[in-house]
């Protein structure tokens, strides 16, 4: 734990605004699907969906912090589906200016986050941590 702890103070600012922003994000989506069924009967059983999407949220938060090359793909993905998500409930359920304001949020810092990830300096840490390994040929030539 302490090794991730270092790497994450050792990460340009660019990885760790990007960490702030698409932390935030997930933490507003899970919030942002509560206040669509606050108050309002719409679904039966939308406290499971809901803490599904708050387990995914934290399965984000923890596999941006690996800092590995797979987990920042995975992440990006991860990021693109609770955005579209987001939007589809936006769309479809009524919704009050909490909703909207939680959607703005998750929306335009998964956005800032995503490309604060492609920055320069984020890419060449992820690189560094992670350096392509040359593969054996096991016929030994």
């Amino acid at each position: 734990m302490n090794d991730y702890l270092a790497r994450f103070a050792a990460a340009p600012k660019s990885f760790k605004k990007s960490f702030a922003m698409l932390t935030v994000a997930w933490i507003c989506h899970p919030i942002f699907l509560y206040s669509l069924f606050l108050n309002a009967p719409v679904v039966e059983g939308a406290d499971k969906a809901i803490m599904k999407m708050a387990i995914v949220s934290i399965s984000l938060v923890a596999l941006l912090f690996l800092i590995k090359k797979w987990a920042r793909a995975l992440v990006v993905v991860g990021t693109l589906f609770v955005v579209i998500n987001d939007l589809f409930y936006f769309a479809l359920a009524p919704h009050n200016k909490i909703a909207t304001l939680l959607c703005v949020v998750v929306v335009l810092l998964s956005i800032t986050g995503t490309y604060q990830l492609f920055d320069k300096a984020s890419r060449d840490y992820f690189t560094k941590l992670n350096p392509k390994t040359e593969s054996q040929d096991p016929r030994g030539g």
